[in-house]
């Protein structure tokens, strides 16, 4: 479970009121400061956009126009003229790494606007007095609102907010508990609990109950059913049969999401989407609320607007718009800047909409003169940023030409707001867009491969960023293989693509195997694998052997004697019978049991295991033996474990060339994901819980942009066109720009789509959808054929000109056009797209994507844009050249030689004579590796004393292999991390990345175990129940427990000093905050208030004391100054948490087993804290950075 916790300080500025506010009277030109800061001065848009009124405004801000420099450059113009202070700006996004960058920007521009000298109109205190800005994300945000008002909508505030993990256990449970459902729907349980989930989510994204959808269901049904059937239809046919089952199945659905809802309350927890329908309600029904976040933000700005739901839609204007509808209202006028761009909104699956931001303008009005004149209530202004900074010519006019027919579209529905065409920067080259064309995808990837190299063989060009992006992972193939084979480093981001990569599969079949020992397939995929290699043979023998096993447990069980003395007898004598058979026993238990030295064992055809083959799978349990004894670790340590255990970080490390830092690359991006899980999930973080959420990654990923550390020069990364939305390359790569591919074709329709949909007519933003209308139905067949099956009568198609289904596919193919529109603007100054003619192994070819057209009809007007290969007509073929190929290898293989593949004839592939040796991809290396074993055993240390010459050749390679792993990213830092590292980085920030990556196991420790059972004596003293959970020992034990442990001396010092008698306000309170992008998190000891007024529990004007009872001995100097950070974070994250000044809270470590304290007067700020993370990251060796 994660904690509630937020970003967003306590405001400590009188109000203002933004209609009294004269901007005109500003005596700082936005210029003037842009030179004090040493910037480029403001183009007009973004000076329009710096020095706007304070009133409602919408920046609609294309690709790489400067968004967010205008956003914190319109803050720092605000706070230079005395108009707002930093602490009275709300900025809200939807990452916490974007959060932090936000709020580092503008936080920097003022420190160094306020160390220029610039004199703030009305300000005469210091620097710090000023305050910080305030930015959150809007889950942080929406988390403040029910913290603080959550009981006035009936939220308890001890309601704990569940993760992914848990929420998908309990619908898993509560789906368990009606398997009724999942027979009636026909689908697995897994399918069931990710639809369940989707439907619980879209319910609460549109404000929407389970009750509502069931009543208009119903509704459906009855209105369908009153019309009668078509003439000479005597019966509902299969299609008008199969229409009603499915919108009864959605009401089944909607059942489901009821009783998660309320197992929720049972439980008294919450998952994400009850969070934001929760700061809905205190948006819409809660003045109070509202008026407390005006005063307390004048200025709010809301940052990629587009991709916000319906339901964070009406947060902001529940709390920031209009009140009611008088001229006068509360909140009308108030400034708000919603700064996004409709050609970006590539996330309507997950409840966001394109239409969205139209919205704003109505949403959030002022006041003004209307057409006729007259003072009322018009539209919020509207505002664009239009110069692109990012791409060059070539690839900007591309990219104004896919999105033309979104704007024509847009216009054509009357839009509030109009789109404009962007424009190229001053001094912008003219960049490349290449259109290639090839016969076949691997083709397409080798030819796309061999262009990476030449950049990296050309020193002009060696240093540019580099992408390949695909619009779906299912691409990733053709083009890793052709990585690989041509030696280029590679990275794949985006856990789902990882968890296809052979190295990544391979930990997590042996993950699998840890937490479900019944999962046989991920156990014959490790025996398999390159690691163990067993033969068919002897898998069959081990199956066999499972069989046996499992009826021996099954007669002993059951106090029925053995029929035979030996294994062979009773395996001839007692065979399993077919039943027994299909119920596949575990494999686990056989390789557990594995015939003695002494045994000779034989299965069903009087075969042993071959003596290899029986050697390595008693190693193969020996290993998953020790693995289980770390089961129990985060799931970050045990993949951690499993790697140095199974040898995979030697092997890895000793791949030739490139592939072994890639490799790296991805065992550590798998090894971080399961981090930030772990951070997200807290107590939920167990193996099982992280592999249901592997498992159900596509859905979770697929609209999440990654958070990447900048790209390297001369690594190559792979990702998907959705995930790469915020980030940017020199060069990106855009292959299978083919019909069926990019654009899919693919029209998910309410309708016809899964069950977990929300009919699109109770959706928050219907009106942006298409909808189905049908009205104009005869019959019943007509009716049910205008849901997008498809008419089948003329009448039909001349009453309704307009199918449906036809404007669900435009609807879809504008969301592809976006998406396209978002992955070719990735490119600053080189842009490829390719296709291939035939498609995997269809039998007929496929059409070019328009996209590709549309570029390559460029050609002729615009420079830059240029015509690549294209394969001439008889190239092409009628077949489809790998259709008609059958390939064959040998296995098990030799991992070092890799397998050996032959092209046989499909009509007789036993035809030895036909066979046509397929060339290796890659260079075999059993000889090589061989050989340089047999060196390295005969080696003699010695003789590098004996040899000079020869010491400084190792000592030459050593360092040049040091320099080389130091070159490439090997280490990342997580986007999280323990509070407790936090000093730890401040020391040694390299240190901290190379135990994140390979955190060496500490044995349980005397001090760990006195500090353990100290807490929990003070548990019982406080009558805690947050801090340990325990078996409470007998009378005995406990003695003894204190004897071992010296807890008698420390309990005593304790009961004679101050804190005896005072309880704690809090114990063991979780928290979290944000410092220079960089999550923290952790655990406060205790809390102690005093001061209090009664009736606040968090009075800002109250004194707190936060402590950390510490049970070792009291560091000195630099160190104790070291773990002090830790107190800061603390004090800062209490301060952002409940919003109370930092003046206002001391924090102490309190050393009970040496009867002393230390207390801090002078702990660091947030400036302070987020210059020792930007120092310590300057020491961290590239690609160590936060990702």
């Amino acid at each position: 479970m994660a904690s509630l916790s937020s970003e967003v300080p306590v405001p400590a500025a009188p109000e203002v009121d933004a209609a009294a506010v004269d901007v005109s009277a500003a005596v700082h030109a936005p210029e003037d400061i842009a030179a004090r800061l040493g910037a480029f001065p403001p183009t007009p848009e973004q000076a329009e956009v710096i020095t706007a009124p304070l009133t409602p405004r919408l920046v609609v801000a294309g690709a790489g126009s400067g968004k967010t420099a205008t956003m914190s450059d319109r803050v720092v113009w605000l706070v230079a003229n005395g108009f707002v202070r930093p602490d009275q700006v709300l900025g809200v996004t939807f990452t916490r790494k974007a959060a932090g960058e936000l709020a580092h920007r503008i936080n920097a521009k003022v420190d160094v606007l306020l160390r220029s000298g610039l004199p703030i109109p009305g300000f005469e205190g210091q620097p710090e007095d000023l305050g910080r800005a305030s930015v959150s994300t809007y889950h942080s945000y929406a988390q403040t609102l029910v913290r603080d008002h959550g009981l006035r909508v009936g939220v308890e505030p001890e309601a704990a907010l569940i993760g992914e993990a848990d929420a998908h256990r309990l619908m898993a449970r509560v789906a368990g508990s009606h398997p009724i459902v999942a027979d009636r729907l026909g689908v697995s349980p897994a399918t069931l609990v990710s639809s369940a989930l989707r439907l619980a989510g879209d319910l609460a994204e549109h404000l929407v109950e389970p009750g509502r959808v069931r009543a208009w269901l119903r509704e459906r049904i009855a209105v369908g059913e009153s019309l009668e059937l078509p003439p000479r239809m005597k019966e509902p046919s299969a299609e008008i049969r199969a229409f009603f089952t499915g919108l009864e199945d959605r009401i089944l659905m909607a059942d489901l999401v009821e009783r998660y809802t309320e197992a929720k309350a049972e439980r008294e927890v919450m998952d994400y989407g009850d969070l934001l329908r929760h700061a809905a309600r205190v948006a819409r029904t809660v003045p109070a609320a509202g008026r407390i976040e005006r005063d307390r933000f004048p200025v709010v700005l809301l940052d990629e607007f587009q991709d916000t739901s319906h339901a964070q839609m009406e947060i902001f204007a529940g709390l920031f718009g209009p009140q009611d509808t008088a001229l006068d209202a509360e909140g009308l006028g108030h400034c708000v800047t919603a700064v996004g761009d409709p050609h970006q909104s590539i996330y309507g699956f997950r409840g966001a909409s394109a239409g969205q931001l139209f919205s704003f303008p109505g949403a959030f009005p002022r006041r003004g003169a209307g057409e006729d004149g007259r003072p009322g209530r018009v539209n919020a202004d509207v505002s664009h940023l239009t110069v692109a900074w990012r791409n060059d010519a070539a690839v900007l006019a591309l990219a104004n030409r896919v999105v033309k027919p979104l704007n024509a579209h847009a216009a054509q529905a009357g839009r509030p707001v109009e789109l404009k065409t962007l424009r190229t920067r001053p001094g912008a080259g003219p960049g490349q867009v290449r259109v290639d064309r090839h016969v076949t995808a691997e083709e397409e990837a080798e030819a796309l491969v061999a262009r990476l190299a030449d950049l990296g063989r050309d020193p002009d060009t060696a240093g540019l960023s580099r992408a390949v992006l695909c619009r779906a992972r299912s691409q990733f193939g053709p083009v890793l293989d052709a990585l690989d084979a041509a030696g280029l480093p590679y990275e794949v981001l985006g856990l789902s693509g990882l968890l296809s990569l052979p190295e990544v599969a391979e930990v997590l079949a042996v993950l699998h195997v840890l937490a479900d020992p019944g999962r046989n397939d991920h156990l014959v995929r490790m025996l398999t694998g390159p690691r163990f290699r067993i033969g068919p043979a002897d898998l069959e023998l081990l199956h066999e052997r499972a069989r046996f096993v499992s009826r021996l447990r099954r007669r002993a069980a059951a106090h029925e004697p053995l029929p035979g003395p030996s294994d062979a007898a009773l395996a001839d004598a007692d065979p399993v019978s077919a039943e027994e058979d299909a119920d596949a026993p575990a494999l686990l238990e056989a390789l557990d049991s594995l015939p003695g030295e002494s045994t000779v064992w034989t299965g069903s055809h009087g075969r042993p295991f071959s003596a290899e083959g029986l050697r390595r799978l008693r190693e193969a349990n020996a290993q998953l033996r020790r693995l289980s004894t770390r089961a129990a670790l985060d799931p970050a340590d045990l993949i951690a474990e499993v790697v140095r255990e199974i040898g995979l970080d030697v092997e890895v490390t000793l791949r030739p060339g490139p592939s072994a830092a890639s490799a790296r690359r991805h065992l550590d991006a798998f090894q971080d994901a399961a981090r930030g899980f772990a951070a997200g999930e807290g107590a939920a973080s167990d193996l099982p819980a992280f592999l249901a959420w592997t498992a159900s990654v596509e859905e979770h990923e697929k609209g999440l942009g990654i958070d990447s550390s900048d790209p390297v020069p001369g690594v190559v990364q792979v990702l998907t066109a959705h995930a790469s939305k915020g980030l940017e390359w020199d060069v990106v790569a855009v292959p299978g720009l083919q019909v069926g591919t990019f654009p899919s074709t693919r029209a998910d329709r309410w309708t016809g789509g899964g069950t977990g949909m929300l009919p699109w007519p109770l959706r928050g933003d219907r009106g942006s959808l298409p909808q189905w209308e049908a009205d104009w139905a005869q019959d019943r067949r007509d009716w049910v054929q205008s849901a997008g099956t498809g008419y089948s009568s003329q009448a039909a198609v001349a009453a309704n000109p307009a199918p449906y289904r036809e404007a669900v596919e435009e609807h879809a193919a504008r969301e592809e056009r976006r998406l396209a529109y978002v992955a070719f603007t990735r490119a600053r100054s080189r842009l490829w797209l390719s296709t291939s003619h035939w498609k995997g192994t269809a039998k007929k070819p496929v059409d070019p994507s328009p996209f590709l057209e549309e570029a390559a009809a460029l050609a002729d007007t615009v420079p830059g844009v240029v015509l690549g290969h294209a394969p001439a007509e008889d190239e092409l073929g009628e077949v489809n050249p790998v259709a008609g190929r059958t390939l064959a290898a040998w296995w098990p293989f030799d991992p070092l030689d890799g397998p050996e593949v032959v092209e046989v004839d499909p009509e007789d592939p036993e035809d030895e004579a036909a066979w046509r040796p397929v060339p290796a991809r890659t260079r075999p290396r059993r000889a090589r590796v061989e050989s340089a074993a047999r060196q390295v055993r005969g080696a003699d240390s010695a003789a590098l004393a004996e040899d000079p010459d020869l010491a400084r050749e190792v000592d030459w390679v050593l360092l040049r292999r040091r320099d080389v792993a130091g070159s490439v990213p090997g280490v990342a830092l997580p986007e999280h991390l323990s509070v407790s590292l936090y000093g730890e980085l401040a020391a040694d920030p390299q240190a901290v990345a190379e135990q994140l990556r390979r955190p060496m196991p500490r044995p349980p420790a005397h001090a760990a175990r006195r500090g353990t059972a100290f807490h929990a004596w003070l548990e019982e003293r406080f009558d805690a129940t947050g801090l340990l959970d325990l078996d409470e020992p007998d009378d005995a034990a406990d003695r003894w427990v204190d004897d071992a442990l010296d807890l008698g001396g420390m309990q005593e010092w304790f009961l004679a000093s101050r804190w005896a008698d005072r309880r704690p306000a809090f114990v063991e309170t979780a928290v979290e905050t944000t410092v220079a992008g960089i999550t923290l998190r952790g655990r406060i000891d205790a809390v102690f208030r005093s001061g209090a007024r009664e009736g606040m529990p968090f009075d800002p004007e109250a004194h707190w004391e936060l402590v950390d009872w510490k049970t070792g001995r009291v560091p000195r100097g630099r160190e104790l100054e070291r773990k002090a950070l830790q107190l800061a974070v603390y004090r800062l994250a209490w301060s952002r948490l409940h919003r109370i000044p930092l003046e206002r809270i001391s924090a102490s470590f309190v050393y009970v087993a040496e009867g002393q304290e230390r207390t801090f007067a002078d702990l660091p700020g947030e400036a302070e804290l987020e210059a020792i993370v930007a120092e310590a990251l300057d020491g961290v060796s590239p690609g160590d950075g936060p990702r």
